[in-house]
């Protein structure tokens, strides 16, 4: 560095010249710093397609889903030594071959994504609304049925409606807390939890069916999907 500067050099924008001159406090010459140039510019890859394969690699690593398609389409081009275009549609067949069986994976969480809106919305009139409360506690509670004058705005509906619907929730709301202290500590463990264990046999069940190909490269494709 100058020992002359004093100050830092000011920012200077993307595109400007390609050398540009740092302040000083004398007129003794500080360094240069260099800018991009226009040929640099040129030369910057805008898709993931001219990427270098150590970038590419590097980049599929990480987990990035394009990344471990780009790869994985290569590496088709190199074992049926194709052109990209058909290593590409080669890894939109596999793509393919991997959603049929999405309904089966997805399945729990749709359950659970089920149960928890109808559960959020359903709470809300046996708490509140009065007929909705009053038949409830017909059908599964029969609890003593208060005064009208206690009964006349929808909090006061809550309050009674409270005596039963607490348990329940409180209970539910308790499940819940285990499962996600289960949860984090199976990954503590290196437990696989169930959206992990799925990954795993999705791709598993790939490279069965495309042996020819490597199958860990097939395995990443998988688990960086879905």
């Amino acid at each position: 560095a100058c020992r002359t500067c004093t100050t830092p050099p000011p920012m200077a924008p993307v595109g400007a010249l390609a050398r540009l001159q740092r302040r000083g406090t004398s007129s003794e010459v500080c360094e240069l710093a260099k800018a991009p140039t226009l040929e640099q510019a040129k030369k910057m890859p805008v898709h993931i397609s001219e990427l270098s394969n150590e970038a590419l690699y590097i980049l599929a690593e990480s987990g990035h889903y394009g990344a471990c398609a780009e790869r994985l389409a290569r590496h088709i081009m190199s074992i049926d030594e194709v052109e990209w275009m058909v290593g590409k549609d080669k890894v939109k067949e596999i793509q393919k071959a991997d959603e049929s069986v999405h309904w089966v994976a997805t399945l729990p969480y749709k359950v659970g994504i089920s149960i928890g809106v109808g559960s959020g919305v359903a709470c809300v009139p046996l708490c509140f609304h009065q007929p909705t409360v009053h038949a409830f506690n017909e059908r599964f509670v029969t609890s003593e049925v208060p005064e009208p004058a206690d009964l006349e705005t929808a909090l006061e509906v809550g309050s009674w409606a409270w005596n039963w619907m607490e348990p329940p929730l409180g209970v539910a709301g308790f499940v819940l807390l285990t499962m996600q202290l289960t949860r984090s500590q199976m990954q503590n463990m290196g437990v696989k939890p169930y959206t992990q264990w799925m990954k795993n046999w999705r791709g598993r069940r790939l490279a069965r069916l495309y042996p020819q190909y490597d199958e860990d490269l097939i395995r990443a494709f998988v688990v960086n999907a879905f």
